[in-house]
């Protein structure tokens, strides 16, 4: 939509995925039924009850915020929040630049993956082990 905007002329505008609806960052990220998928495993890997009435990154935020658990674990969340984004973008371009559909399953891997690398290299939580990390039992590791 935002290349319409500025005068790109584009094929068309649904969505590269679905093809249900016109693209807009709220569907790229949370309503398409591709998103809500990937957000929907992600939850359920952190053991957080998947939010029924999100609609848009900033929900999404806000019931993250909500949660119970101490600071080490808030961050934690918000960092694979990150990683979510990140890769739904990713695999979005893929599919409307490229035509390569990435599949949900390959897609939680990699966010599941980078949100590791990022919290093992950048977070206080540096000695924390894959295995631990894939139950998503951080704390248990240090």
């Amino acid at each position: 939509m935002g290349l319409l905007h500025r005068g790109v002329q584009l094929p068309g505008v649904a969505c590269p995925r679905c093809g249900l609806k016109d693209e807009d960052p709220s569907h790229i990220f949370v309503s398409c039924l591709w998103a809500k998928c990937i957000w929907w495993n992600i939850f359920t890997c952190m053991r957080v009850p998947f939010p029924a009435d999100v609609h848009s990154l900033v929900d999404i935020i806000e019931y993250i915020s909500t949660q119970p658990g101490d600071e080490s674990w808030k961050k934690a969340v918000y960092t694979i929040a990150l990683a979510t984004v990140s890769r739904i973008w990713y695999a979005r371009n893929l599919k409307a630049f490229e035509n390569i559909f990435i599949p949900i399953s390959v897609t939680v891997d990699s966010i599941k993956e980078d949100a590791f690398i990022w919290i093992s290299n950048r977070s206080k939580l540096k000695t924390i082990k894959w295995g631990n990390w894939l139950l998503f039992d951080f704390l248990g590791s240090m």
